[in-house]
């Protein structure tokens, strides 16, 4: 191939991946626990049909009668302490 056929070619498929690529685009982040997460781009606002009206109401009754009543965050072992029972 002559040099500027290359160049042509080379320049094209460049211009082709930067269009294509923000269709793809994706990045990986490694959280401080160890695990990795993959951030994807949101493609559009949810379907109306997703959406809860605002006059919409629920009574939900409580599933148990346990509480938490301590909680203390340490770094890799949380600690907490629940009751159950009649307040």
């Amino acid at each position: 191939m002559t040099p500027v056929r290359l160049a042509l070619i080379a320049t094209a498929a460049a211009g082709l991946m930067a269009i294509a690529a923000p269709a793809f685009a994706s990045q990986i982040v490694m959280e401080p626990d160890g695990h990795y997460y993959r951030l994807v781009p949101v493609r559009g606002p949810a379907s109306d049909e997703a959406i809860i009206p605002p006059q919409a109401t629920a009574n939900v009754a409580p599933v148990s009668n346990c509480r938490l009543i301590n909680f203390e965050n340490h770094e890799y072992m949380p600690e907490y302490t629940t009751v159950c029972g009649p307040q």
